[in-house]
């Protein structure tokens, strides 16, 4: 957050909490909407990211909840580019979400969060991403997540990885690399 914010000012401790988790200085918002006008996945939102932040001032976390605006952001930092303010807004996005699967809430989008889950578990255990365990790990999350499991999907999916790891553009065990505690402690930090 920037040093001299009005966080004290507002009586809002799940905005303070919010703010302090994320980093990002939700009270230097004065609702110019340049993140929403900006942000090129509005169209698939239910509120625009300048009103998640006003909801967040005023504490409303229970609609926060069940928007499903963090999970539909790409996190493509427009938001964060156009703002006079400079907020942290795809930390925030960020942020709401792992605070609604710490919760133990059931995501509003069941399947973006089962990739997102398969992704960054990915990342923990490998230290970058490895594709076959990718796509397996976000077949099965995504039928737990109330999608069902769609056999002729893992069929075409299966088909394609047969031809890419024919062509050597997939491997089945992942490769090697190194600063695999590094990731590891980005992981203990976020968590």
């Amino acid at each position: 957050m920037k040093a001299g914010s009005d966080i004290e000012k507002i009586d809002s401790g799940f905005a303070r909490e919010v703010a302090s988790a994320s980093g990002a200085d939700l009270f230097a918002c004065y609702q110019c909407e340049k993140c929403t006008n900006g942000c090129p996945v509005t169209f698939a939102m239910d509120y625009g990211p300048h009103q998640i932040i006003r909801m967040l001032q005023l504490g409303l976390s229970e609609e926060l909840a069940h928007a499903n605006t963090p999970w539909v952001c790409a996190s493509c930092e427009t938001c964060f580019t156009r703002c006079p303010q400079q907020i942290e807004i795809p930390e925030l996005m960020d942020h709401l979400k792992h605070r609604v699967l710490r919760q133990g809430e059931k995501p509003v989008e069941g399947v973006i969060a089962a990739f997102h889950e398969a992704f960054l578990d990915n990342i923990r255990r490998f230290g970058r991403i490895n594709e076959t365990v990718l796509i397996t790990a976000f077949q099965l999350r995504s039928a737990k997540a109330g999608k069902g499991f769609d056999a002729k999907e893992a069929f075409r999916n299966l088909k394609l990885g047969l031809g890419m790891l024919k062509r050597g553009r997939l491997a089945f065990v992942p490769k090697k690399t190194g600063g695999k505690e590094a990731v590891r402690n980005l992981f203990e930090k976020k968590d």
